[in-house]
């Protein structure tokens, strides 16, 4: 009778436990998954301070684009210049350039190796850069040829987001003039900030906020 009853106890237990388990999954699948970065980023995505992105994928290949703040401060394109495809390119080397009407934006990659892969879709639509720079707008693929190093000039996780931080500050005091807002409600960038200066305003406006060549990080301390 007493080994009846310890097993209906046990049972008993058994039993509340699976039910307690069963409410613990229910309220963790309603539970929003938290995200690191905005909805257009990624964990795994990497900065170059000339604000070029690149996304590492399979089979030796990375995919290269634009990021946020290059294609809102040119404004919406009029044109893009491609690279050829199996080009050779250098890390910090213009490789494409952006165009709104008479102003220019030179973009630099943020790896060496040989283009695999070029977005033609931009040629007909280069506008596809300002409403995706972070998918559909990507440029080009490249196979890296010096990978492990290269990266370590690169910038990721709260170091990039720091380092975006650090340039929207920038951009407010370069602009410090109140009859010229260069941020909208909520702190976005406003689109086409080129169309805010003169050909040397936006000459000195690149070549303030878009260095070319390679940004050697890897005696930085950083905190990826």
């Amino acid at each position: 009778m007493a080994f009846l009853l310890l097993i209906l106890t046990i049972l008993i237990l058994v039993v509340l436990e699976l039910v307690k388990s069963t409410r613990r999954n229910a309220v963790q699948s309603v539970q929003p998954t938290p995200v690191a970065y905005s909805s257009q980023k990624t964990a795994e995505r990497y900065y170059h301070p000339g604000h070029s992105w690149v996304v590492l994928g399979s089979h030796s290949e990375a995919t290269i684009g634009v990021d946020d703040f290059a294609q809102r401060v040119i404004g919406t394109l009029s044109g893009i210049q491609l690279p050829n495809l199996w080009q050779h390119v250098q890390q910090g080397e213009v490789y494409a350039t952006l165009r709104h009407g008479d102003k220019s934006l030179p973009q630099v990659t943020p790896l060496s190796g040989v283009i695999t892969g070029v977005n033609r879709e931009l040629e007909q639509n280069p506008d596809l850069v300002n409403e995706s720079p972070f998918d559909r707008g990507w440029i080009v693929r490249v196979a890296p040829a010096n990978l492990g190093l290269e990266l370590r000039n690169l910038l990721k996780g709260i170091v990039a987001e720091r380092w975006e931080e650090a340039v929207r500050n920038q951009l407010v005091a370069w602009f410090s003039h109140p009859a010229r807002p260069v941020l909208q409600d909520g702190g976005l960038i406003v689109q086409g900030i080129s169309d805010l200066l003169s050909d040397e305003g936006w000459q000195r406006f690149t070549e303030d906020f878009f260095p070319i060549g390679v940004i050697d990080r890897t005696t930085e301390q950083t905190n990826d």
